[in-house]
């Protein structure tokens, strides 16, 4: 069974830990990555690889590839990805968890950077075993049992790449420098040999992050979300943590208007503005759209970050009924917020600057 959540990661003996995979959705800058890191803030650097996916992101970078390397003469070796360096990693090391962590995972075209390797995220469940994928030799030996990927790839490249280790003295394993792969290698109750297929251990999580909604990504068919958790990380600031209530409390430059006061009032706005359209949810301002310092937002961040979100993305086909007469161009817009002129305030870029003045003193719209 795929545990929902891994909120304590720890050691566990003999590929009996529990692997999750779980993709965390909301919107940007509501904390996804944080939520991760924060997670695996106690696991150590060698149990974890973190990978993101982007658009030009291939299935050889992934998985890995054959590169030349120069060393007196040139050569040609397999030259592992992110998923090949942490799956051997778990399979050498089956008392301890690891974790692949992906960043953006629409971002890039998920089916075609995972490949084959996608039949891998199907994990045998609670009293579910298999022993198919082997050579007959190895048939008898080999049961896989729960959290060990269903279904398996055959990759020569990888299997390779497994096997070119050396045992020590307290059962782990180290990469061989010899070039040659040994022919066999023992991991607790696995015969890993070069006929034996590759599957995803107990002992490995995958954890990713996607915005749902946002624009220039790729589709996650249900096909692929199916086979993770989905989680989503909520959009809200917890005061109890001091580090968000000094976000929440930070000043916008010299306005006297505090962020979490703005952000609240924004997301309302734009709920109420676009109601009705797909791409609502993922309009809305993260709590960590812009970080503070000191306490404070700057201006020109705020302007070029904030309200270029606004203008460009948010309200690009509500302007006149958002922003200020006159302002009917992005530099106009900065210009006001950054230099106001005389008798005017930062804030009179918005129509309802009264508005937001009324929401300050109390929160609803």
């Amino acid at each position: 069974m795929v545990e929902k959540k891994d909120s304590t990661p720890a050691s566990s003996p003999s590929f009996n830990s529990k692997p999750s995979q779980i993709i965390y959705y909301g919107v940007p800058g509501c904390g996804k990555s944080n939520k991760i890191r924060e997670q695996l803030k106690d696991v150590p650097e060698k149990n974890k690889v973190r990978v993101v996916f982007h658009p030009e992101y291939t299935n050889a970078e992934f998985i890995g590839q054959i590169l030349p390397k120069v060393n007196g003469h040139v050569t040609y070796e397999f030259t592992p990805g992110p998923f090949t360096q942490i799956i051997k990693r778990a399979y050498l090391n089956p008392n301890e968890h690891f974790y692949l962590v992906i960043e953006e995972i629409n971002r890039g075209n998920a089916a075609a950077i995972f490949g084959d390797t996608f039949q891998l995220l199907d994990r045998l469940k609670a009293v579910e075993t298999d022993s198919l994928g082997n050579d007959p030799a190895n048939a008898a030996v080999n049961t896989f049992t729960e959290g060990w990927s269903q279904y398996f790839v055959q990759n020569d490249d990888v299997n390779a790449y497994i096997r070119k280790a050396t045992k020590l003295d307290d059962g782990s394993y180290q990469e061989r420098n010899d070039g040659e792969p040994i022919e066999e290698i023992k991991i607790k109750e696995i015969h890993f040999n070069a006929n034996t297929a590759i599957r995803l251990p107990p002992n490995l999580s995958i954890l990713a992050t996607m915005n749902t909604s946002d624009q220039n990504v790729f589709t996650l068919d249900n096909a692929f979300q199916r086979r993770f958790d989905m989680e989503l990380v909520r959009n809200e600031f917890d005061l109890t943590k001091p580090a968000v209530k000094t976000q929440y409390e930070a000043e916008i430059d010299d306005t006297g208007i505090k962020w979490g006061q703005f952000w609240g009032w924004i997301n309302a706005k734009i709920t109420a503005t676009l109601k009705g359209l797909s791409s609502t949810e993922d309009k809305r301002l993260g709590v960590w759209f812009v970080s503070n310092v000191g306490c404070i937002i700057d201006d020109k961040v705020f302007a070029e970050k904030v309200l270029k979100f606004l203008w460009d993305d948010v309200f690009k086909f509500k302007r006149p009924q958002i922003f200020a007469d006159g302002i009917d161009t992005l530099e106009k817009l900065i210009n006001f917020f950054e230099k106001p002129s005389e008798g005017k305030e930062r804030f009179d870029v918005f129509k309802d600057k009264s508005n937001l003045v009324a929401f300050v003193a109390s929160p609803t719209l």
